[in-house]
């Protein structure tokens, strides 16, 4: 349901029926896929079905199952060598929750009912009840003063919500719009979290370079040990579409190095290293749709790339996920990406796994990758070295003491020459290369040493 109701707004109340025992049941796929770590969106109790609108934060919402559930999951995950990590949703809550209880569907005395709700303080009220600070405007969204003790201690303290759910055996957190928290909230959560399980990562939503992010006139101290283990990559997701749509391959090379410049290695070796999102078009519509800026909601919501352009729209997405796969980070994948699912904007990006609409040539892709770099330490925590980098044309290595990879791509008509000495292996086309390789134009490989 993408278009406002009768009363002008967009609900997002439309379900359809996933669950946790859902994902518990298709492990086996995610274990074939390769995957080693599932990032939930909110599951707590919401009106929504996105969930960022919290009813209760000490419940998982009941569509989705019940504590046991997510107990069952994070064992059967673990078993598999899976761990997953929630989403840590806290500078707001829904105006249909037990803290605010806009309409009285709970039974505590909510903030909005009553200025003697002990939840009161917890938000900013410009004229109680109707007029108080929303976040982004969005008045099911209202805005949590992230400076009460009260709050604070309930979310950071002990047996809080940061320590329950990681004392679960949860590993770890992604926040929500971080830097809109205060720097002391931030601090908190880590150490609650770190307290809980030192194992456990702390990954934060951050738009911009992390190293120097200044949020609310604070420069903050991400990845100073005080705050994040990680963010969000959205520079490297932008330079990585620049160059695939634009063959702007100097913009690539740029947010590369200034990460490897900019982040401590601990840190530029676990960034979260997106291509698509929940917040974002996703990457074929990306390479093969339309200008949104054209159509209409219900022209995107109906769209699909036609014939002539998908195998080109499938041939971008296979060099992006390839530069996702095999730069400094840890890749992430969106959802339904592997499958070649398409979608503009939120909501049309969020639609349901399309388990009988599956794109085989792209889950081969997928998994050829995810192969790749699992059995190349170099990917892991390797150094990187660029080659090469000109118009189209983006050529690298990653090396560690036992592994070393080369990664060329060409986007341009025409072939290139990579000239080398001896005999290496192509990952891609699975075929031995001697005293160098035309690379041919629209192509890429990933070359090892033959043993």
């Amino acid at each position: 349901m993408y278009l406002p109701n009768s009363q002008g707004k967009i609900v997002n109340n439309d379900f359809f029926g996933g669950d946790i025992k859902g994902i518990i049941q298709k492990l086996d796929y995610l274990v074939e896929l390769g995957v080693s770590v599932i990032y939930l969106n909110p599951i707590f109790e919401a009106f929504s079905n996105h969930r960022y609108d919290t009813g209760d934060y000490m419940k998982i919402d009941e569509l989705l199952g019940n504590e046991n559930d997510l107990i069952l999951l994070i064992q059967k995950a673990n078993d598999k060598g899976i761990k997953i990590i929630l989403d840590g949703v806290f500078n707001h809550t829904g105006d249909d929750s037990v803290y605010f209880n806009k309409y009285g569907n709970y039974e505590s005395l909510g903030a909005y009912q009553s200025k003697n709700s002990k939840y009161y303080d917890w938000y900013n009220f410009i004229k109680h009840p109707n007029e108080y600070e929303a976040w982004w405007g969005i008045e099911t969204l209202p805005s949590i003063n992230e400076t009460n003790e009260q709050f604070v201690d309930f979310i950071t303290g002990k047996n809080g919500v940061i320590d329950h759910y990681t004392k679960l055996g949860i590993s770890g957190w992604r926040l929500d719009v971080v830097d809109e928290l205060p720097s002391d909230f931030v601090k908190k959560i880590r150490n609650r979290v770190k307290l809980a399980n030192s194992n456990a990562v702390v990954i934060g939503e951050v738009w911009e370079d992390v190293s120097n992010k200044i949020s609310y006139g604070v420069r903050r101290e991400y990845l100073q040990g005080k705050e994040l283990d990680s963010a969000m990559n959205y520079p490297l997701k932008n330079a990585i579409i620049d160059f695939v749509k634009n063959k702007n391959a100097q913009t690539l090379s740029t947010v590369i190095k200034e990460q490897i410049d900019h982040y401590p290695a601990v840190a530029l070796h676990a960034m979260m290293n997106i291509i698509s999102t929940h917040d974002t078009m996703r990457l074929l519509t990306v390479f093969g749709g339309q200008d949104p800026n054209c159509m209409t909601k219900t022209q995107m919501a109906e769209y699909k790339i036609s014939v002539d352009r998908l195998d080109d729209a499938i041939f971008m997405l296979k060099v992006a996920s390839l530069l996702q796969f095999t730069l400094c980070g840890v890749p992430s994948i969106y959802y339904g990406d592997e499958i070649g699912m398409q979608g503009y904007g939120d909501p049309l990006n969020r639609a349901p796994f399309a388990w009988s609409d599956q794109n085989e040539q792209v889950k081969e892709w997928y998994k050829l990758i995810s192969n790749i770099r699992l059995t190349n330490s170099a990917f892991k925590d390797g150094d990187f070295e660029e080659v090469y980098s000109e118009k189209g044309v983006f050529c690298y290595k990653r090396s560690s003491s036992d592994s070393e990879v080369f990664i060329g791509i060409n986007l341009n008509d025409y072939e290139i020459f990579l000239d080398f000495e001896g005999e290496l292996f192509d990952l891609i086309d699975k075929r031995a290369v001697v005293n160098g390789l035309e690379l041919k134009g629209c192509s890429v490989c990933v070359l090892i040493k033959n043993s």
